[in-house]
């Protein structure tokens, strides 16, 4: 099967707070997530992801016309109080953090990435010490100690 590159209309179809941004804009991020994405991911898992970073890195840069105004936006931000008349805001302690930790846990779109992420790039294996599978990672020859 072939992967289908993500175009501009779905990124804005998956996060509607990017459809006020130019076409040839996310163009530009699409191409610039597969710095984090390949084709090593799973077919139905690829298009989001590469879709998730940039969305993330378009926010991050940042890029002019992404919607932020909704309530729902706020409180992905770590809003927890919110007042319209001489407006009047509370973040959240832990959101804060974050955010100003950056990377892919500072924003929303980033959290669907490492989602994605840790379901398509294992993590490291690791053996009790000692122990050596049979021929795995000798170019199939046999420690001298024998196989365990």
């Amino acid at each position: 099967m072939s992967y289908t590159e993500p175009v501009a209309a779905d990124l804005k179809m998956r996060y509607p707070a990017f459809a006020a941004v130019d076409d040839a804009t996310i163009d530009y991020w699409l191409t610039d997530a597969h710095r984090y994405v390949d084709q090593s991911w799973t077919e139905m898992d690829y298009a989001p992801a590469l879709i998730a970073a940039a969305a993330h890195n378009m926010l991050k840069a940042p890029v002019a016309g992404i919607a932020g105004s909704d309530v729902a936006g706020f409180a992905a931000a770590g809003v927890t109080r919110f007042k319209s008349g001489t407006f009047d805001a509370q973040f959240s302690d832990e959101a804060v953090k974050v955010a100003l930790a950056g990377g892919w846990a500072s924003s929303p779109y980033g959290q669907d990435y490492l989602a994605l992420l840790r379901r398509n790039v294992p993590s490291m294996g690791v053996t009790a010490p000692g122990v050596v599978p049979c021929g795995y990672g000798y170019a199939g020859l046999l420690p001298p100690w024998g196989c365990a």
